[in-house]
């Protein structure tokens, strides 16, 4: 598979009252056409600063984009460019369904304009063109009623039609990447069953690469065919969804994976991983994951790189670097 995206060194602070926020902190990975790459990790991690990176909606100020950070599509350096040329690829090319679709749509437009409108922000189509192209699209994402509903506000809708609007709005344009950030946060479990389907099935038809950002392990382990796992603003593991599930290799991977209820082992007591994600203005010295790792020791004071390991996986820990040496 051809790499459709690449990301080097992305770092994003943002001033605050309490210091400076070092969100995003030299994240590196590949996305290929057609895949789907789950990014995990604990509320405070920053998947979602990164995930906003990609299409350049980092508010400066106060957020901050490191001169050094790449984020290339096309050949082109996403961060440097502005105007015109951005708004080419942001909606168009890359687009990003967001967390929470009732606080993202505006509530005094209809949800049919708000589509319309993404469509001819990016073609030259008439009106009346838009307006049937968004009648198909909520058609698509299974809205009933789809004219009807054209000429629906938010407010009127069900937590569950609301992303499939989102959806609908995102896939206007026929995207290359889709970036969904918690695409079932706050839905039921039927609800959300039917939205990773039809998430499965527009990636499918449209041919799209997929960023799935969710706290959600159950729904990375059937949808994701590779993993990256964040901790403190780093990747500190990356890997097939198989090798993630089968054998992890980071501790905060691992705490993750025993964290998780199991069909499987009934009676099996859940284990939860001590202690909370740092804040970001204070990250510790060293591995930051190691005031909660049960593996601490003297090594762990020093700031681990992500290694390079076996079977094209990655691990920021100091356990694994004599096997990187052997390799």
């Amino acid at each position: 598979m051809s790499e459709l995206l690449e990301v080097r060194n992305l770092t994003v602070t943002f001033e605050t009252d309490r210091g400076l926020v070092r969100a995003v902190d030299g994240v590196s990975f590949d996305l290929s056409a057609g895949e789907t790459l789950g990014l995990v990790g604990e509320s405070g991690c920053g998947k979602t600063v990164t995930a906003l990176s990609l299409l350049k909606l980092i508010q400066e100020p106060p957020g901050h984009v490191a001169p050094q950070s790449e984020i290339r599509f096309e050949d082109l350096n996403i961060l440097d460019l502005r105007g015109e040329n951005l708004r080419k690829i942001r909606g168009a090319k890359i687009a990003m369904i967001f967390q929470d679709p009732a606080s993202s749509l505006n509530p005094v437009m209809t949800i049919g304009a708000q589509i319309a409108e993404t469509i001819r922000a990016h073609e030259s189509v008439s009106k009346a063109e838009a307006r049937s192209r968004s009648i198909d699209l909520l058609a698509r994402v299974g809205i009933p009623d789809p004219d009807d509903r054209f000429k629906s506000y938010a407010h009127q809708l069900s937590g569950g039609m609301l992303q499939r609007v989102m959806i609908a709005i995102a896939l206007s344009c026929k995207p290359s990447i889709l970036v969904a950030d918690e695409p079932t946060t706050a839905l039921d479990v039927t609800v959300q069953a039917q939205i990773l389907e039809l998430l499965g099935e527009l990636q499918q038809e449209f041919d799209m690469s997929l960023i799935l950002i969710t706290h959600d392990l159950g729904v990375v382990a059937e949808t994701a065919d590779r993993v990256i796992v964040m901790y403190a603003g780093q990747v500190v593991e990356e890997a097939a969804t198989t090798e993630i599930f089968s054998d992890p290799a980071h501790p905060y991977t691992q705490g993750l994976l025993d964290s998780m209820p199991r069909i499987d082992r009934p009676g099996t007591a859940i284990s939860a991983i001590p202690g909370v994600v740092p804040p970001a203005t204070n990250w510790p010295a060293g591995c930051r994951f190691h005031p909660r790792c049960s593996h601490f020791w003297n090594q762990c004071l020093e700031e681990p790189s992500l290694d390079a390991l076996p079977a094209n996986r990655s691990v920021r820990c100091w356990l694994y670097h004599d096997l990187q040496e052997d390799n």
